[in-house]
């Protein structure tokens, strides 16, 4: 008697992307590119290429904790290029230092402000 054919895994983003009909059983892609979010795996695979995103996975590890934090790196860089072309990633990082910087400065302001209201107020001298 046959084998049964194998289960019909229907194909991750990157699968597709590669004209698979099916993602093979113990794909390392589909976990983090699924079918219903093809432009993620499209920006990534600009940026990477899948033999990119294949090497920077497997020097991850094993460790899944690990693995996901580089492809949850690998997705926010590629999608901080495709919304802005020029400065991509270091352009959020960029935005937050500045937004820092002013909350910052706003804390020091109020800070400042309380001091000067804790301050008891000077005495008044005696005209006599």
């Amino acid at each position: 008697m046959a084998d049964p054919p194998p289960p019909h895994h229907p194909p991750c983003a990157a699968c597709a992307h590669q004209g698979r009909p099916s993602c093979p059983a113990g794909c390392p892609l589909a976990p983090y590119f699924p079918a219903d979010r093809p432009e993620r795996f499209e920006y990534a695979n600009l940026l990477f290429g899948v033999d990119g995103i294949l090497c920077r996975l497997e020097a991850a590890g094993p460790d899944t904790v690990t693995r996901r934090a580089t492809m949850a790196s690998i997705v926010f860089v590629s999608d901080a290029r495709a919304a802005d072309p020029v400065h991509g990633a270091y352009g959020v990082i960029r935005n937050l230092q500045q937004e820092l910087a002013s909350v910052k400065a706003e804390i020091a302001a109020i800070r400042q402000k309380q001091q000067q209201a804790q301050q008891p107020p000077p005495a008044l001298e005696d005209g006599h």
